[in-house]
């Protein structure tokens, strides 16, 4: 009974609910469509669009006339000097030439002289032994003029020197021998040479260019220990380029010494 009285209720809500939406769409007005527009087309005119104005043709850009470089003036030539005219020698007057007749005796007896002359020549261009000993003694004077220990470096190879060469020689051997000496002091003595007290003297031996290049580097005589003679090596191949430079390719022998200071 529940059931069927609750169903019922719900039906009868329903077409209530119904009648009330059919009854709101009623009463709404329908709506009114705005009145259509007639057009006549007796009065129209057709207008034509206004032609386009023709495109005026582009002027071509005229380019200037670069303007011709104005020529130099040339510089007017100096007048040469006119070369003065040289006078001509005056003939010689015939008295003159007739007195040359006597002088071709003279020459006759300057022949006959001459001729006498040339066996006392032959002996006179002999060298004597004096004359011999005299041209050897200028290269004993070269080595003199050297210190001991350079004469013992160069001996006879000082003298086939050129003069430059001798020159730098001596003028710059001492200052080379220095300079090798501050960069030994400056790489400092080696390692082992002090541990088992190396000392000595070694000579070396380079051919110095005049651009400050050196060539030929060799151990001329040895100290006695390999550390030492390595280390003289490889010091002038850093030193060199603080040396003087001379005029042609020289021959340079040096002594570096070894000395430990207790």
């Amino acid at each position: 009974m529940k059931r069927t009285v609750k169903a019922f209720f719900i039906t009868l809500v329903l077409y209530i609910a119904l009648a009330l939406i059919f009854m709101i769409d009623l009463q709404t007005k329908p709506r009114k469509l705005p009145p259509r527009s007639t057009l006549s087309l007796t009065n129209l005119r057709l207008i034509q669009p206004p032609k386009p104005a023709p495109a005026q043709p582009r002027q071509k850009a005229v380019k200037k006339p670069t303007p011709k470089p104005r020529p130099k003036p040339k510089p007017k030539p100096t007048p040469k000097p006119k070369p003065k005219p040289v006078k001509k020698p005056q003939k010689i007057k015939k008295r003159i030439a007739k007195r040359k007749k006597p002088i071709k005796q003279k020459k006759r007896v300057l022949k006959k002289i001459v001729k006498k002359t040339k066996k006392s020549d032959r002996n006179a261009t002999m060298p004597t032994l004096d004359q011999l000993f005299a041209k050897s003694a200028p290269q004993k004077s070269a080595l003199s003029s050297l210190p001991p220990d350079l004469q013992k470096l160069y001996k006879d190879d000082y003298a086939t020197f050129t003069k430059n060469q001798k020159r730098f020689i001596q003028d710059n051997l001492a200052k080379i021998a220095q300079i090798t000496q501050k960069y030994l002091y400056l790489r400092g003595y080696p390692y082992v040479a002090i541990k088992t007290r190396q000392e000595g003297i070694n000579a070396v031996e380079f051919i110095l260019h005049p651009n400050g290049d050196i060539t030929n580097l060799r151990l001329l005589s040895s100290s006695g220990y390999e550390a030492l003679d390595k280390n003289s090596i490889e010091t002038i191949k850093t030193a060199y380029k603080d040396y003087p430079r001379p005029k042609e390719p020289t021959k340079i022998r040096i002594n570096v010494r070894y000395s430990i200071i207790y």
